[in-house]
Protein backbone atom coordinates (compact mmCIF):
# COMPACT_ATOMS: atom_id res chain seq x y z
CA UNK A 1 0.00 0.00 0.00
CA UNK A 2 1.29 3.96 -0.30
CA UNK A 3 0.25 4.86 3.29
CA UNK A 4 2.68 6.90 4.73
CA UNK A 5 3.65 5.45 8.33
CA UNK A 6 2.92 8.26 10.46
CA UNK A 7 -0.80 8.18 9.25
CA UNK A 8 -0.89 4.06 9.64
CA UNK A 9 -0.13 4.67 13.17
CA UNK A 10 -2.54 7.33 13.50
CA UNK A 11 -5.10 5.19 11.96
CA UNK A 12 -4.67 1.85 13.38
CA UNK A 13 -7.82 0.49 14.82
CA UNK A 14 -9.23 -2.50 16.51
CA UNK A 15 -12.18 -3.81 14.63
CA UNK A 16 -14.23 -5.49 17.38
CA UNK A 17 -18.05 -3.59 17.06
CA UNK A 18 -19.94 -1.94 13.96
CA UNK A 19 -19.76 1.39 14.32
CA UNK A 20 -18.59 4.69 12.24
CA UNK A 21 -16.21 7.02 13.03
CA UNK A 22 -14.41 9.90 10.66
CA UNK A 23 -10.83 11.90 11.61
CA UNK A 24 -12.26 14.98 9.84
CA UNK A 25 -9.42 17.91 9.85
CA UNK A 26 -10.36 20.96 10.27
CA UNK A 27 -9.77 21.98 7.10
CA UNK A 28 -11.36 19.53 4.41
CA UNK A 29 -8.04 17.44 2.80
CA UNK A 30 -8.79 15.32 -0.59
CA UNK A 31 -7.41 12.61 1.05
CA UNK A 32 -7.63 12.14 4.52
CA UNK A 33 -7.43 9.06 7.26
CA UNK A 34 -10.70 7.26 7.20
CA UNK A 35 -11.15 5.13 10.61
CA UNK A 36 -13.84 2.12 10.31
CA UNK A 37 -15.10 0.20 12.92
CA UNK A 38 -16.44 -2.82 12.02
CA UNK A 39 -16.61 -6.73 13.40
CA UNK A 40 -14.27 -8.75 11.96
CA UNK A 41 -12.79 -12.21 11.99
CA UNK A 42 -11.70 -12.32 15.54
CA UNK A 43 -14.95 -13.55 17.34
CA UNK A 44 -14.00 -17.24 18.43
CA UNK A 45 -16.97 -18.08 20.28
CA UNK A 46 -20.27 -19.39 20.24
CA UNK A 47 -23.36 -20.09 22.37
CA UNK A 48 -25.70 -21.91 20.73
CA UNK A 49 -28.98 -22.28 22.54
CA UNK A 50 -31.99 -24.60 20.93
CA UNK A 51 -35.42 -24.23 22.20
CA UNK A 52 -37.13 -27.34 21.38
CA UNK A 53 -40.71 -27.96 21.64
CA UNK A 54 -41.27 -30.59 23.07
CA UNK A 55 -45.26 -31.00 22.84
CA UNK A 56 -46.72 -34.12 22.02
CA UNK A 57 -46.28 -33.42 18.32
CA UNK A 58 -42.86 -33.28 17.88
CA UNK A 59 -41.15 -36.51 18.08
CA UNK A 60 -39.93 -36.80 14.42
CA UNK A 61 -38.96 -33.05 14.60
CA UNK A 62 -36.53 -34.04 17.76
CA UNK A 63 -35.39 -37.00 15.83
CA UNK A 64 -34.86 -35.28 12.47
CA UNK A 65 -32.82 -32.35 14.60
CA UNK A 66 -30.57 -35.03 16.71
CA UNK A 67 -29.45 -36.87 12.63
CA UNK A 68 -27.90 -33.42 11.73
CA UNK A 69 -26.66 -32.09 14.92
CA UNK A 70 -22.93 -34.16 14.11
CA UNK A 71 -22.68 -32.61 10.95
CA UNK A 72 -23.37 -29.07 11.91
CA UNK A 73 -20.84 -29.23 15.14
CA UNK A 74 -18.22 -30.87 12.53
CA UNK A 75 -18.67 -27.86 10.58
CA UNK A 76 -18.23 -24.87 12.95
CA UNK A 77 -15.40 -27.04 14.44
CA UNK A 78 -13.54 -27.02 10.69
CA UNK A 79 -15.01 -24.17 9.11
CA UNK A 80 -15.45 -26.38 5.94
CA UNK A 81 -18.88 -25.76 5.12
CA UNK A 82 -19.23 -27.68 1.86
CA UNK A 83 -16.93 -30.72 2.64
CA UNK A 84 -14.12 -29.87 0.20
CA UNK A 85 -11.38 -29.62 2.58
CA UNK A 86 -10.81 -25.70 2.44
CA UNK A 87 -12.01 -23.44 5.10
CA UNK A 88 -14.71 -21.28 4.53
CA UNK A 89 -15.20 -19.60 7.37
CA UNK A 90 -12.66 -19.50 10.73
CA UNK A 91 -13.30 -22.18 13.03
CA UNK A 92 -15.51 -21.78 16.32
CA UNK A 93 -12.96 -21.98 19.03
CA UNK A 94 -15.29 -22.70 21.64
CA UNK A 95 -18.84 -23.53 21.37
CA UNK A 96 -21.38 -23.63 24.40
CA UNK A 97 -24.71 -25.21 23.72
CA UNK A 98 -27.67 -25.20 26.43
CA UNK A 99 -31.24 -26.59 25.29
CA UNK A 100 -34.53 -25.25 27.10
CA UNK A 101 -37.97 -26.46 26.21
CA UNK A 102 -41.13 -24.27 25.09
CA UNK A 103 -42.72 -25.45 28.08
CA UNK A 104 -43.15 -22.03 30.58
CA UNK A 105 -46.47 -23.62 32.06
CA UNK A 106 -49.55 -21.91 32.43
CA UNK A 107 -49.64 -19.17 35.45
CA UNK A 108 -50.78 -21.61 37.84
CA UNK A 109 -53.54 -22.76 35.88
CA UNK A 110 -54.95 -26.68 35.34
CA UNK A 111 -54.35 -27.57 31.48
CA UNK A 112 -53.90 -31.26 30.51
CA UNK A 113 -50.47 -31.95 29.46
CA UNK A 114 -49.14 -29.50 31.69
CA UNK A 115 -47.57 -31.10 34.78
CA UNK A 116 -46.22 -27.65 35.97
CA UNK A 117 -48.66 -25.35 35.90
CA UNK A 118 -46.46 -22.87 37.32
CA UNK A 119 -43.27 -22.26 35.45
CA UNK A 120 -43.25 -25.04 33.56
CA UNK A 121 -39.39 -25.72 32.83
CA UNK A 122 -39.17 -22.02 33.00
CA UNK A 123 -36.45 -21.40 30.80
CA UNK A 124 -33.86 -23.08 32.36
CA UNK A 125 -31.02 -24.78 30.60
CA UNK A 126 -32.26 -28.97 30.54
CA UNK A 127 -30.01 -31.46 32.22
CA UNK A 128 -31.94 -34.28 32.07
CA UNK A 129 -30.62 -37.13 29.47
CA UNK A 130 -32.73 -38.94 27.25
CA UNK A 131 -32.13 -42.50 29.07
CA UNK A 132 -34.13 -44.27 26.20
CA UNK A 133 -31.59 -42.94 23.57
CA UNK A 134 -28.20 -45.51 23.33
CA UNK A 135 -25.20 -44.43 24.61
CA UNK A 136 -27.22 -41.45 26.99
CA UNK A 137 -26.68 -41.18 30.70
CA UNK A 138 -29.52 -39.52 33.36
CA UNK A 139 -27.87 -36.31 33.81
CA UNK A 140 -25.71 -33.75 32.18
CA UNK A 141 -24.50 -30.18 32.72
CA UNK A 142 -26.50 -27.16 32.20
CA UNK A 143 -24.65 -26.60 28.77
CA UNK A 144 -21.82 -28.83 27.46
CA UNK A 145 -18.51 -26.96 26.22
CA UNK A 146 -16.88 -28.29 22.48
CA UNK A 147 -13.39 -26.87 22.46
CA UNK A 148 -12.11 -28.90 18.64
CA UNK A 149 -8.29 -28.22 19.48
CA UNK A 150 -8.80 -30.04 23.09
CA UNK A 151 -11.57 -32.50 22.50
CA UNK A 152 -11.12 -33.75 18.91
CA UNK A 153 -14.34 -35.46 18.01
CA UNK A 154 -17.67 -33.43 16.96
CA UNK A 155 -19.68 -36.70 16.97
CA UNK A 156 -19.14 -37.81 20.47
CA UNK A 157 -20.12 -33.90 21.75
CA UNK A 158 -23.20 -33.97 19.11
CA UNK A 159 -24.28 -37.32 20.39
CA UNK A 160 -24.66 -35.86 24.07
CA UNK A 161 -26.09 -32.78 22.78
CA UNK A 162 -28.64 -35.15 21.34
CA UNK A 163 -29.41 -36.86 24.54
CA UNK A 164 -30.71 -33.55 26.00
CA UNK A 165 -32.67 -32.10 23.47
CA UNK A 166 -34.67 -35.21 22.08
CA UNK A 167 -36.24 -35.22 25.30
CA UNK A 168 -39.52 -36.07 24.39
CA UNK A 169 -42.50 -35.10 23.81
CA UNK A 170 -44.43 -34.32 27.07
CA UNK A 171 -44.51 -30.97 27.92
CA UNK A 172 -47.53 -28.41 27.84
CA UNK A 173 -48.94 -28.10 24.73
CA UNK A 174 -49.24 -24.29 25.88
CA UNK A 175 -45.98 -22.95 23.97
CA UNK A 176 -44.14 -19.87 24.79
CA UNK A 177 -40.82 -20.36 22.52
CA UNK A 178 -39.91 -17.25 22.42
CA UNK A 179 -40.53 -16.30 26.23
CA UNK A 180 -38.53 -19.66 26.87
CA UNK A 181 -35.39 -18.20 24.67
CA UNK A 182 -36.03 -14.66 26.64
CA UNK A 183 -35.96 -15.90 30.28
CA UNK A 184 -32.96 -18.23 29.51
CA UNK A 185 -30.84 -15.45 28.68
CA UNK A 186 -32.08 -12.37 30.34
CA UNK A 187 -30.03 -11.64 33.33
CA UNK A 188 -32.29 -10.95 37.32
CA UNK A 189 -31.20 -7.59 36.51
CA UNK A 190 -33.05 -6.72 34.07
CA UNK A 191 -35.84 -4.64 33.98
CA UNK A 192 -37.94 -7.14 32.09
CA UNK A 193 -40.50 -9.38 34.64
CA UNK A 194 -41.69 -12.85 33.23
CA UNK A 195 -44.52 -14.82 34.88
CA UNK A 196 -45.69 -14.21 38.55
CA UNK A 197 -43.22 -11.21 38.80
CA UNK A 198 -39.98 -14.00 38.60
CA UNK A 199 -36.74 -12.85 37.12
CA UNK A 200 -34.28 -13.76 34.19
CA UNK A 201 -32.09 -16.81 34.63
CA UNK A 202 -28.76 -15.81 32.34
CA UNK A 203 -26.50 -14.98 35.64
CA UNK A 204 -28.83 -17.31 37.68
CA UNK A 205 -29.34 -21.04 36.97
CA UNK A 206 -27.71 -20.50 33.06
CA UNK A 207 -25.22 -18.79 34.62
CA UNK A 208 -21.70 -19.32 32.64
CA UNK A 209 -23.73 -20.28 29.37
CA UNK A 210 -23.81 -16.37 27.64
CA UNK A 211 -20.01 -15.21 27.47
CA UNK A 212 -19.11 -11.32 26.72
CA UNK A 213 -17.36 -11.73 23.69
CA UNK A 214 -19.13 -14.86 21.83
CA UNK A 215 -21.80 -14.80 19.30
CA UNK A 216 -25.12 -15.64 20.45
CA UNK A 217 -27.26 -18.45 18.58
CA UNK A 218 -30.78 -18.69 19.39
CA UNK A 219 -32.40 -21.63 17.55
CA UNK A 220 -36.13 -22.41 17.82
CA UNK A 221 -37.30 -25.99 16.67
CA UNK A 222 -41.32 -25.96 16.66
CA UNK A 223 -44.04 -26.54 14.95
CA UNK A 224 -46.73 -23.97 16.23
CA UNK A 225 -46.51 -20.57 16.96
CA UNK A 226 -45.70 -18.82 19.83
CA UNK A 227 -48.43 -18.19 23.06
CA UNK A 228 -46.20 -16.34 25.49
CA UNK A 229 -48.12 -15.48 28.42
CA UNK A 230 -49.33 -11.90 29.62
CA UNK A 231 -51.87 -12.64 31.65
CA UNK A 232 -52.40 -15.95 33.28
CA UNK A 233 -56.50 -15.97 32.75
CA UNK A 234 -55.46 -16.69 29.37
CA UNK A 235 -55.52 -20.65 30.32
CA UNK A 236 -58.25 -20.20 33.00
CA UNK A 237 -60.49 -23.25 31.53
CA UNK A 238 -63.03 -22.43 34.52
CA UNK A 239 -66.58 -21.25 33.23
CA UNK A 240 -67.18 -17.60 33.06
CA UNK A 241 -63.02 -16.86 32.67
CA UNK A 242 -62.48 -13.76 31.06
CA UNK A 243 -61.00 -15.10 27.88
CA UNK A 244 -63.33 -17.83 26.49
CA UNK A 245 -62.71 -19.71 23.76
CA UNK A 246 -61.47 -23.30 23.07
CA UNK A 247 -58.08 -23.64 25.02
CA UNK A 248 -56.59 -25.03 21.29
CA UNK A 249 -57.50 -21.77 20.02
CA UNK A 250 -57.17 -18.88 22.89
CA UNK A 251 -53.64 -17.73 21.60
CA UNK A 252 -55.15 -16.64 18.17
CA UNK A 253 -58.51 -15.53 19.74
CA UNK A 254 -57.19 -13.44 22.24
CA UNK A 255 -53.89 -12.70 20.39
CA UNK A 256 -52.47 -9.33 19.44
CA UNK A 257 -52.84 -9.23 16.01
CA UNK A 258 -56.38 -10.20 16.30
CA UNK A 259 -57.10 -7.50 18.69
CA UNK A 260 -55.69 -4.81 16.47
CA UNK A 261 -57.59 -6.69 13.20
CA UNK A 262 -61.03 -6.08 15.49
CA UNK A 263 -60.63 -2.59 16.73
CA UNK A 264 -59.25 -3.71 20.43
CA UNK A 265 -56.28 -2.36 21.73
CA UNK A 266 -53.31 -4.73 21.27
CA UNK A 267 -51.76 -3.73 25.03
CA UNK A 268 -54.67 -5.14 26.59
CA UNK A 269 -54.23 -8.54 25.05
CA UNK A 270 -53.17 -11.38 27.30
CA UNK A 271 -50.60 -12.34 25.39
CA UNK A 272 -47.56 -10.36 25.08
CA UNK A 273 -46.20 -8.30 22.50
CA UNK A 274 -43.41 -9.85 20.06
CA UNK A 275 -41.91 -6.34 20.41
CA UNK A 276 -41.32 -6.76 24.05
CA UNK A 277 -39.00 -10.34 22.83
CA UNK A 278 -37.05 -8.15 20.16
CA UNK A 279 -35.95 -5.45 22.52
CA UNK A 280 -35.01 -7.81 25.35
CA UNK A 281 -33.05 -9.77 23.23
CA UNK A 282 -31.49 -7.12 21.53
CA UNK A 283 -30.44 -6.04 25.09
CA UNK A 284 -28.45 -9.53 25.93
CA UNK A 285 -25.96 -8.39 23.07
CA UNK A 286 -24.40 -4.40 22.91
CA UNK A 287 -23.97 -5.32 19.03
CA UNK A 288 -26.86 -6.79 17.70
CA UNK A 289 -24.55 -8.42 14.95
CA UNK A 290 -23.81 -10.40 17.36
CA UNK A 291 -27.00 -12.49 17.67
CA UNK A 292 -28.39 -14.96 15.72
CA UNK A 293 -32.42 -15.34 15.41
CA UNK A 294 -33.27 -18.52 13.86
CA UNK A 295 -36.53 -20.49 13.60
CA UNK A 296 -37.56 -24.02 12.18
CA UNK A 297 -41.06 -23.68 12.32
CA UNK A 298 -44.06 -24.38 10.49
CA UNK A 299 -43.75 -21.84 7.37
CA UNK A 300 -45.50 -23.28 4.27
CA UNK A 301 -43.46 -24.90 1.61
CA UNK A 302 -43.81 -22.88 -1.43
CA UNK A 303 -42.64 -19.72 0.34
CA UNK A 304 -39.49 -21.40 2.31
CA UNK A 305 -36.85 -18.99 2.34
CA UNK A 306 -33.97 -19.17 -0.34
CA UNK A 307 -30.79 -19.17 1.08
CA UNK A 308 -29.88 -17.32 -1.63
CA UNK A 309 -32.33 -14.78 -1.56
CA UNK A 310 -33.02 -12.21 1.38
CA UNK A 311 -36.47 -13.48 3.33
CA UNK A 312 -39.31 -11.95 2.01
CA UNK A 313 -41.42 -11.32 4.76
CA UNK A 314 -44.49 -10.22 3.05
CA UNK A 315 -44.20 -13.34 0.84
CA UNK A 316 -44.42 -15.22 3.77
CA UNK A 317 -47.22 -14.02 5.95
CA UNK A 318 -49.70 -13.18 3.27
CA UNK A 319 -49.42 -16.60 1.96
CA UNK A 320 -52.97 -17.93 2.43
CA UNK A 321 -51.78 -20.47 4.90
CA UNK A 322 -50.23 -18.37 6.74
CA UNK A 323 -54.12 -16.72 7.79
CA UNK A 324 -55.07 -17.84 11.61
CA UNK A 325 -58.24 -19.45 11.17
CA UNK A 326 -59.90 -22.05 12.69
CA UNK A 327 -59.37 -25.57 11.07
CA UNK A 328 -62.94 -26.24 9.12
CA UNK A 329 -62.21 -29.63 9.58
CA UNK A 330 -62.44 -29.37 13.14
CA UNK A 331 -66.24 -27.15 13.01
CA UNK A 332 -68.74 -29.25 14.41
CA UNK A 333 -72.26 -28.77 15.43
CA UNK A 334 -70.41 -29.73 19.13
CA UNK A 335 -67.62 -27.21 18.36
CA UNK A 336 -69.06 -24.76 16.16
CA UNK A 337 -65.98 -22.23 16.53
CA UNK A 338 -63.88 -25.44 16.05
CA UNK A 339 -60.67 -26.67 18.13
CA UNK A 340 -57.62 -25.95 16.23
CA UNK A 341 -56.17 -23.70 13.91
CA UNK A 342 -56.14 -24.49 10.30
CA UNK A 343 -52.29 -26.17 9.45
CA UNK A 344 -49.52 -24.16 7.37
CA UNK A 345 -48.40 -27.11 6.47
CA UNK A 346 -49.84 -31.09 6.40
CA UNK A 347 -47.66 -33.59 5.13
CA UNK A 348 -46.50 -37.28 5.88
CA UNK A 349 -42.98 -37.59 6.29
CA UNK A 350 -41.32 -40.76 4.01
CA UNK A 351 -41.40 -43.85 7.23
CA UNK A 352 -43.61 -42.25 9.64
CA UNK A 353 -46.61 -43.33 10.89
CA UNK A 354 -48.56 -40.57 11.75
CA UNK A 355 -49.63 -37.41 9.88
CA UNK A 356 -47.18 -34.20 10.65
CA UNK A 357 -48.91 -30.73 10.76
CA UNK A 358 -47.88 -27.32 11.92
CA UNK A 359 -49.63 -24.06 12.24
CA UNK A 360 -49.10 -20.55 11.16
CA UNK A 361 -46.31 -18.96 12.75
CA UNK A 362 -47.23 -15.28 12.25
CA UNK A 363 -45.23 -14.25 15.53
CA UNK A 364 -42.18 -16.22 15.39
CA UNK A 365 -41.49 -14.72 11.84
CA UNK A 366 -42.87 -11.35 12.76
CA UNK A 367 -39.67 -11.28 15.53
CA UNK A 368 -37.71 -12.41 12.87
CA UNK A 369 -38.75 -9.53 10.95
CA UNK A 370 -37.97 -6.47 13.74
CA UNK A 371 -34.51 -8.35 14.69
CA UNK A 372 -32.97 -8.28 11.05
CA UNK A 373 -34.19 -4.63 11.28
CA UNK A 374 -32.54 -4.05 13.84
CA UNK A 375 -29.49 -5.67 12.67
CA UNK A 376 -29.29 -8.88 14.10
CA UNK A 377 -28.82 -12.20 11.89
CA UNK A 378 -31.94 -13.93 10.70
CA UNK A 379 -32.86 -17.68 9.20
CA UNK A 380 -35.99 -18.75 8.79
CA UNK A 381 -36.95 -22.28 7.85
CA UNK A 382 -39.59 -24.78 7.17
CA UNK A 383 -40.13 -27.27 9.74
CA UNK A 384 -42.64 -29.59 6.86
CA UNK A 385 -39.24 -31.23 4.97
CA UNK A 386 -37.76 -34.82 4.99
CA UNK A 387 -34.45 -33.72 6.64
CA UNK A 388 -33.30 -30.32 8.68
CA UNK A 389 -29.85 -30.79 6.63
CA UNK A 390 -30.44 -27.58 4.61
CA UNK A 391 -31.74 -25.84 6.95
CA UNK A 392 -29.16 -26.73 9.56
CA UNK A 393 -26.55 -26.01 6.85
CA UNK A 394 -28.39 -22.87 6.43
CA UNK A 395 -27.96 -21.88 9.96
CA UNK A 396 -24.49 -22.65 9.96
CA UNK A 397 -23.95 -20.66 7.15
CA UNK A 398 -25.47 -17.53 8.78
CA UNK A 399 -23.01 -18.57 11.72
CA UNK A 400 -19.91 -18.53 9.36
CA UNK A 401 -20.66 -15.16 8.22
CA UNK A 402 -21.16 -13.79 11.87
CA UNK A 403 -17.66 -15.34 12.82
CA UNK A 404 -15.96 -14.15 9.39
CA UNK A 405 -18.51 -10.98 9.09
CA UNK A 406 -16.57 -7.73 7.01
CA UNK A 407 -19.60 -5.66 6.61
CA UNK A 408 -18.60 -2.23 6.04
CA UNK A 409 -20.55 0.41 7.07
CA UNK A 410 -19.26 2.78 4.20
CA UNK A 411 -18.10 2.30 0.66
CA UNK A 412 -14.64 2.08 -0.01
CA UNK A 413 -13.23 3.56 -3.36
CA UNK A 414 -10.68 1.94 -5.40
CA UNK A 415 -7.83 2.74 -7.66
CA UNK A 416 -6.97 2.44 -10.59
CA UNK A 417 -5.11 -1.32 -10.03
CA UNK A 418 -8.19 -2.75 -8.44
CA UNK A 419 -7.48 -1.50 -4.92
CA UNK A 420 -8.56 0.07 -2.14
CA UNK A 421 -5.96 2.62 0.26
CA UNK A 422 -6.40 0.22 2.82
CA UNK A 423 -4.35 -2.34 4.63
CA UNK A 424 -5.60 -4.99 6.76
CA UNK A 425 -2.97 -6.19 9.99
CA UNK A 426 -3.42 -9.51 11.48
CA UNK A 427 -1.92 -9.61 15.01
CA UNK A 428 -0.75 -13.18 15.44
CA UNK A 429 -1.73 -14.99 18.77
CA UNK A 430 2.05 -15.39 21.25
CA UNK A 431 4.27 -17.90 19.64
CA UNK A 432 2.96 -17.77 15.76
CA UNK A 433 4.83 -15.94 12.90
CA UNK A 434 3.60 -14.19 9.76
CA UNK A 435 5.53 -16.72 7.89
CA UNK A 436 3.54 -19.91 8.68
CA UNK A 437 0.16 -18.62 7.34
CA UNK A 438 -0.36 -17.41 3.46
CA UNK A 439 -0.74 -14.42 2.51
CA UNK A 440 1.07 -12.26 5.05
CA UNK A 441 3.74 -10.20 5.36
CA UNK A 442 5.72 -9.41 8.43
CA UNK A 443 5.24 -5.70 9.89
CA UNK A 444 5.89 -5.42 13.52
CA UNK A 445 6.61 -7.10 16.71
CA UNK A 446 3.87 -5.57 19.52
CA UNK A 447 2.76 -6.17 22.97
CA UNK A 448 -0.84 -7.75 23.31
CA UNK A 449 -3.15 -6.79 26.03
CA UNK A 450 -1.50 -9.35 28.76
CA UNK A 451 2.03 -7.96 27.97
CA UNK A 452 3.30 -10.86 25.83
CA UNK A 453 5.06 -10.19 22.39
CA UNK A 454 3.02 -10.87 19.58
CA UNK A 455 3.78 -10.90 15.69
CA UNK A 456 1.99 -8.26 13.78
CA UNK A 457 1.68 -9.13 10.04
CA UNK A 458 0.39 -7.33 6.82
CA UNK A 459 -2.49 -9.64 4.78
CA UNK A 460 -1.75 -9.05 1.15
CA UNK A 461 -4.71 -7.54 -0.53
CA UNK A 462 -5.94 -8.98 -3.82
CA UNK A 463 -6.75 -6.54 -6.60
CA UNK A 464 -10.49 -6.67 -8.08
CA UNK A 465 -10.03 -5.85 -11.87
CA UNK A 466 -13.73 -6.29 -13.86
CA UNK A 467 -15.72 -7.59 -10.81
CA UNK A 468 -13.87 -10.73 -10.97
CA UNK A 469 -13.11 -12.46 -7.81
CA UNK A 470 -9.75 -12.99 -7.63
CA UNK A 471 -7.66 -16.22 -6.62
CA UNK A 472 -4.36 -16.17 -4.35
CA UNK A 473 -3.48 -15.64 -0.48
CA UNK A 474 -5.03 -12.38 1.05
CA UNK A 475 -8.08 -9.93 1.35
CA UNK A 476 -10.34 -7.92 -1.08
CA UNK A 477 -12.67 -5.71 -0.66
CA UNK A 478 -15.98 -6.47 -2.55
CA UNK A 479 -19.51 -4.90 -3.00
CA UNK A 480 -23.25 -6.03 -3.15
CA UNK A 481 -23.13 -4.71 -6.94
CA UNK A 482 -20.81 -7.09 -7.50
CA UNK A 483 -21.30 -10.18 -5.63
CA UNK A 484 -25.50 -10.98 -4.65
CA UNK A 485 -23.64 -13.04 -1.46
CA UNK A 486 -23.01 -9.55 -0.45
CA UNK A 487 -26.56 -8.28 -0.82
CA UNK A 488 -28.14 -10.98 1.18
CA UNK A 489 -25.01 -11.70 3.83
CA UNK A 490 -24.74 -8.27 5.00
CA UNK A 491 -27.17 -5.75 6.49
CA UNK A 492 -28.95 -3.87 4.20
CA UNK A 493 -26.89 -0.55 5.62
CA UNK A 494 -23.57 -2.17 5.02
CA UNK A 495 -23.73 -3.62 1.78
CA UNK A 496 -19.69 -3.48 1.36
CA UNK A 497 -17.44 -6.32 2.95
CA UNK A 498 -13.62 -7.31 3.39
CA UNK A 499 -13.37 -10.85 2.30
CA UNK A 500 -10.45 -13.19 3.20
CA UNK A 501 -9.54 -15.99 0.95
CA UNK A 502 -6.67 -17.57 3.78
CA UNK A 503 -8.78 -16.75 6.87
CA UNK A 504 -7.43 -15.22 9.86
CA UNK A 505 -5.52 -17.36 12.28
CA UNK A 506 -7.98 -18.23 15.45
CA UNK A 507 -6.94 -15.67 18.27
CA UNK A 508 -5.43 -13.17 15.95
CA UNK A 509 -6.86 -9.65 16.08
CA UNK A 510 -7.86 -7.67 12.75
CA UNK A 511 -7.04 -4.34 12.17
CA UNK A 512 -7.54 -2.07 9.18
CA UNK A 513 -5.51 0.96 8.50
CA UNK A 514 -7.08 3.04 5.28
CA UNK A 515 -6.65 6.36 3.97
CA UNK A 516 -10.10 6.81 2.32
CA UNK A 517 -10.92 9.99 -0.34
CA UNK A 518 -13.47 12.55 1.85
CA UNK A 519 -16.39 13.42 0.23
CA UNK A 520 -18.93 16.47 -0.30
CA UNK A 521 -21.98 14.16 -1.00
CA UNK A 522 -22.84 13.81 2.63
CA UNK A 523 -22.49 10.40 2.82
CA UNK A 524 -25.48 9.80 -0.14
CA UNK A 525 -25.03 6.60 -2.06
CA UNK A 526 -24.65 6.95 -5.73
CA UNK A 527 -24.15 11.46 -5.03
CA UNK A 528 -21.28 13.17 -7.13
CA UNK A 529 -19.27 15.21 -5.49
CA UNK A 530 -15.43 15.56 -4.16
CA UNK A 531 -14.17 12.62 -3.58
CA UNK A 532 -17.20 10.51 -4.82
CA UNK A 533 -16.10 7.34 -7.27
CA UNK A 534 -15.42 7.85 -10.86
CA UNK A 535 -18.40 5.58 -11.53
CA UNK A 536 -20.93 7.65 -10.88
CA UNK A 537 -19.46 9.93 -13.20
CA UNK A 538 -17.97 13.64 -12.24
CA UNK A 539 -19.10 16.12 -14.76
CA UNK A 540 -20.16 18.46 -11.90
CA UNK A 541 -19.78 21.80 -11.12
CA UNK A 542 -18.33 22.14 -7.11
CA UNK A 543 -19.43 25.38 -4.63
CA UNK A 544 -15.92 27.55 -4.77
CA UNK A 545 -14.11 25.63 -7.33
CA UNK A 546 -13.66 27.43 -10.74
CA UNK A 547 -13.92 24.04 -12.96
CA UNK A 548 -16.14 21.08 -13.03
CA UNK A 549 -14.16 17.80 -11.15
CA UNK A 550 -13.04 15.59 -13.20
CA UNK A 551 -11.80 11.73 -12.76
CA UNK A 552 -8.66 11.46 -10.74
CA UNK A 553 -6.96 8.49 -12.27
CA UNK A 554 -4.34 7.46 -9.48
CA UNK A 555 -7.59 7.17 -6.97
CA UNK A 556 -10.09 6.96 -9.06
CA UNK A 557 -12.09 9.78 -7.49
CA UNK A 558 -13.63 12.89 -8.54
CA UNK A 559 -11.51 15.89 -7.80
CA UNK A 560 -11.38 19.74 -8.89
CA UNK A 561 -8.69 20.07 -11.37
CA UNK A 562 -6.88 23.90 -11.58
CA UNK A 563 -4.51 25.59 -13.79
CA UNK A 564 -3.92 27.81 -11.34
CA UNK A 565 -4.74 28.57 -7.45
CA UNK A 566 -7.08 31.09 -8.88
CA UNK A 567 -9.39 28.21 -9.44
CA UNK A 568 -9.94 26.87 -6.27
CA UNK A 569 -12.05 27.35 -3.04
CA UNK A 570 -10.54 29.76 -0.63
CA UNK A 571 -7.42 27.79 1.48
CA UNK A 572 -6.56 25.83 -1.43
CA UNK A 573 -3.43 25.38 -3.76
CA UNK A 574 -3.30 24.02 -6.77
CA UNK A 575 -0.94 21.41 -7.00
CA UNK A 576 0.47 18.75 -9.23
CA UNK A 577 2.13 15.05 -7.93
CA UNK A 578 5.40 14.75 -9.14
CA UNK A 579 5.16 10.69 -8.68
CA UNK A 580 1.79 10.25 -10.38
CA UNK A 581 1.00 9.69 -13.88
CA UNK A 582 -1.29 12.13 -14.14
CA UNK A 583 -0.45 15.70 -15.83
CA UNK A 584 -3.61 17.16 -14.75
CA UNK A 585 -3.15 19.25 -11.35
CA UNK A 586 -5.40 19.78 -8.59
CA UNK A 587 -6.95 21.91 -6.01
CA UNK A 588 -5.76 20.24 -2.20
CA UNK A 589 -5.62 21.70 1.00
CA UNK A 590 -2.15 22.59 1.49
CA UNK A 591 -1.68 21.07 5.21
CA UNK A 592 -2.96 17.59 3.76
Amino acid sequence: MRMQPLLRAMLALTLVACAERELRPLNPCTIQGNATKVKIDNIENVDLLFMVDNSNSMANHQGALSEQLPNMVRILASGDLDGDGRVDFPPVRSLNVGVVTSDMGTGGFSVTTCSNADFGDDGVLRTAGNVARSGCVASYPSFQNFEPERDGDPVTFANAVACVAVMGTNGCGFEQQLEAVLKAVTPSTSDIRFINDSRGHADGQNAGFLREKALLAAILVTDEDDCTIRDPQLTNGAPGAPFPGNLNLRCYLHGTEEYARTGRDPATSPVASVERFVRGLLAVKDDPDMIIYAAITGIPTDVNPDPDEAIDYDAILNHPLMREEPDPATITAETPGGTQLRPSCDRVRPGAATRERAFPPRRIVGAARQLEQAGANVVLQTICQDSFEGALREIVRKIGDALGATCLPRQLVRDRDGEVNCDVLEALPPGRSCDEVPGRVFRRTELDESGRSVQVCEVVQLPVVGGVRPTGEGWYYETAAENEDVATRCPPERQQRVRFNEPPLTGSTIRLECLQTVGDTGGEAGAVGIGSDCATGCDVEARGFARRLTCQADTNTCQPPCETAADCAGGYVCHRDPESEDPQAYCVNPTC
